[in-house]
């Protein structure tokens, strides 16, 4: 069998009890208020904010990316659409200067897609009261919806598991600047640390000798259709996942996000296993995630990694795409 005859089926397969062993540990996750330092800002200007900075937040650091677009979007972000609709690609290089991956900058790219979004808003959005009428009695689902305004937007378009609207969503659920009447509608945001997550713990799996292989091997560019499948079952699980914990989709989001990226790392092998894997590890976590993880990962009990010898260290697919 090759890889191409592997993805030609769906080589992952979701286990349920993996999924229902995961939502016991997590279930007990009491998420701290979120108070950003823009909270005091009109909800208008923190709505376009969001918008306008997750357009542009992919393949950097979420934290200094956030507070970077702050600093340069922050005040009276809706009445400066048209000034952010003509920022330049040297704007951005002079923004993000002291980034220490200067090749993921691409400022040529964020700045026109900066542009774009900002041009689209106030399309969408032509005075402040239509802005303020947009977060009124807001809705999920359904004809002109948050998902259905989002789809409107360039950047929020093109990726089949729509993660950039979903995140903003997540984001705006949270932070509690739309108070959406479908909550029950959010929808998981499936991202690379979230697709090593799920894969380590065996929530997600393949048994698949060319799959394993492809993502334990070398870090290369990989296959369209083999990121799409696991993403698929990444979703699935998730869901599970959200239902067993009784956790809205916004919330496993964030907490599976955060134990992703401080925990379950890239890097991780037998021997730095015994650094973040287990009880005695301290992590740069949340104080409310922080409480989960006294004993180590979350996961540890289960986690397929570290029961199986056999099992490989895998890791996310690596694919150079605006959403991924």
């Amino acid at each position: 069998m090759t890889l191409s005859k592997a993805l030609s089926g769906q080589p992952f397969k979701v286990d349920p009890i993996s999924c229902f062993e995961a939502a016991q540990k997590l279930k007990e996750y009491q998420p701290a208020s979120v108070i950003e330092p823009w909270a005091h800002e009109p909800k208008v200007d923190q709505f376009v904010f969001k918008a306008l900075f997750i357009s542009v937040c992919h393949q950097m650091n979420w934290d200094v990316m956030q507070s970077a677009m702050a600093s340069l979007l922050f005040p009276n972000t809706y009445d400066r659409l048209d000034e952010i609709s003509a920022v330049t690609s040297a704007q951005i290089t002079d923004l993000l200067a002291s980034y220490p991956k200067q090749e993921r900058v691409r400022a040529t790219e964020r700045a026109r897609i900066l542009r774009n979004t900002a041009s689209k808003l106030k399309e969408l959005m032509p005075d402040r009261n239509a802005a303020e009428q947009r977060l009124a009695n807001a809705f999920l689902e359904g004809p002109d919806g948050f998902y259905d305004f989002a789809s409107k937007i360039e950047a929020f378009t093109g990726d089949p598991f729509e993660k950039k609207p979903r995140v903003l969503a997540h984001d705006l659920f949270r932070e509690k600047v739309i108070l959406f009447n479908d909550p029950e509608n959010l929808k998981p945001a499936v991202e690379y640390h979230l697709i090593r997550l799920y894969l380590r713990t065996g929530r997600v799996s393949t048994e698949d000798e060319w799959v394993r292989e492809k993502l334990s091997g070398p870090r290369e560019p990989t296959r369209d259709r083999l990121v799409r499948l696991v993403r698929e079952a990444v979703d699935d699980a998730m869901r599970q996942t959200a239902l067993y914990a009784k956790l809205d989709a916004a919330t496993l989001n964030y907490l599976e996000w955060q134990i992703g990226r401080a925990i379950c790392i890239e890097e991780l092998d037998d021997e730095l296993a015994k650094a973040y894997c287990h009880p005695g590890n301290s992590y740069e976590l949340p104080d409310d995630i922080q409480k989960l993880c006294t004993e180590g990962c979350p996961m540890n009990s289960f986690c397929r990694k570290l029961s199986d010898p056999k099992y490989p260290w895998l890791n996310e697919p690596q694919f150079q795409k605006a959403f991924y």
